[in-house]
């Protein structure tokens, strides 16, 4: 067996790989280029590939520090993540995990990490952590080599086939705008008040939005609340990532919170999202008192994730 990185011609075989060893987060060639081959913070031999002695791809690890600052947190020197890794069925039990795992931490040290994180690289992740339910073996493997449990993340979702706007959130709306509030997509005239807002607000969501806005996607999936004076207040922003079914980010300015804007706001993404012909949502990341929240909206918990990380000594 051998380790080595990843070269543009493993590419097939690494989404059939991928889709073999992570079956409840498969992928294609259009995300893997996009969450990870693009990523500005990509090394190619941070993503190393187990090889058989007839060429076979049997594991992949792929981990990511960053080399280009991030426009929110920085450099975030001595930080790196693993993001996505798993050993083909068939060839499990054999080491194959144990030596992309040495060779990785290797590669990461090497480069300067102090910590690492499982799962959470802010830029692109693929999961917030690892889904025990899914992947449970992970986790005892993790704890082996020295990696805790440090705390946990929940995904949820909602289906929307013969979905409507409960009417007290109708009316919710009603009497906002009749305060003169208003709840529009997103026009490219709205640009200065939105950056105004994301900025003091919602920093680390700003690079998203600003994505969502240049790719063009904005005026059918990105939808403000206004006061009355013109501000923005509050935003919700669906296919961040170019799923048109993924929700979010969202969120209302702190002034303006327990007015009910966060849940006109989310309806009103649920009402586009039927209009669009998508009759599921789901997001991938929440906890703690948003699950109660996102839960009295009608969402369910679908995966749980629990986040683990390493501190070098």
């Amino acid at each position: 067996m051998q380790i080595r990185a990843f070269t543009m011609e493993d590419e097939d075989a690494l989404v059939a790989l991928w889709n073999r060893c992570l079956p409840a987060d498969p992928i294609d060639h259009r995300n893997l280029r996009q969450r990870i081959l693009y990523d500005s913070n990509f090394e190619p031999r941070q993503l190393l590939l187990a090889v058989a002695e007839d060429g076979t791809l049997t594991g992949f690890l792929y981990s990511v520090m960053r080399i280009i600052p991030d426009e929110v947190a920085g450099l975030q020197e001595g930080e790196a993540w693993l993001v996505a890794g798993g050993v083909d069925p068939a060839w499990r039990r054999s080491g194959i995990g144990t030596a992309l795992l040495a060779e990785s931490e290797r590669e990461l040290h090497r480069a300067g990490a102090r910590r690492i994180h499982v799962g959470p690289y802010a830029t692109n992740y693929i999961f917030p952590g690892v889904d025990l339910q899914a992947y449970p073996a992970a986790g005892p493997f993790l704890v082996r080599y020295g990696y805790k449990a440090e705390t946990e993340a929940h995904a949820m979702h909602i289906h929307l086939r013969g979905y409507e706007t409960p009417a007290k959130y109708r009316e919710r709306r009603a009497a906002r705008e009749a305060e003169g509030c208003r709840f529009v997509t997103y026009q490219p005239r709205d640009w200065i008040h939105l950056l105004a807002f994301m900025r003091a607000e919602f920093p680390h969501w700003l690079p998203e939005v600003r994505r969502a806005i240049l790719s063009g996607r904005a005026p059918a999936t990105l939808i403000l609340a206004f006061a009355p004076d013109g501000s923005v207040i509050g935003f919700v922003l669906r296919a961040m990532d170019g799923t048109a079914e993924r929700f979010g980010p969202f969120g209302t300015a702190t002034a303006w919170q327990g007015r009910g804007i966060g849940s006109i706001l989310f309806h009103a993404m649920l009402e586009n999202l039927v209009a669009a012909r998508v009759y599921y949502t789901y997001f991938l990341w929440t906890s703690g008192r948003n699950l109660e929240i996102y839960g009295s909206w009608g969402m369910k918990v679908c995966r749980s994730f629990t986040i683990y990380a390493k501190t070098f000594t």
